[in-house]
């Protein structure tokens, strides 16, 4: 089970990002094109700002598996995202096809530069 965890702090005013890729605080993440037949990814994030500071959105090609959506507010900075307590976050899960490549973007929209955005992305083998 590939996973990661990406911590993006003070993203740029109204900038946009894609932190599996070529924002990547580190290294693009290796799993980022799916490498099974089938693959299942699922998706958390929060950011630490105020409601509607940060949007995402998810592409696999020209298919939009989330259209851009507000970004869960009120995380902790550097507390990354659990499926439950206190630091649940909204999971998106979604197939992909070998090879798909995923495209995650992240946009704040506070205007500010102070937004932190936490995200954990899994992929594992689909049945």
């Amino acid at each position: 089970m590939p996973d990661i965890l990406i911590y993006q702090a003070n993203i740029g005013a109204n900038s946009v990002t894609q932190p599996l890729d070529k924002d990547a605080p580190i290294q693009a993440w290796k799993f980022r094109r799916c490498p099974y037949a089938k693959g299942l990814y699922t998706i958390m994030g929060r950011h630490d700002g105020a409601a509607g500071g940060v949007r995402m959105s998810i592409q696999i090609g020209t298919t939009e598996v989330l259209q851009e959506s507000a970004l869960s507010a009120g995380g902790t900075d550097g507390v990354m995202p659990t499926p439950a307590g206190a630091n649940a976050a909204p999971a998106h899960q979604f197939l992909a096809d070998y090879n798909d490549e995923i495209v995650l973007t992240i946009k704040e929209t506070g205007g500010v530069a102070t937004s932190d955005v936490m995200l954990w992305v899994n992929v594992e083998p689909a049945a």
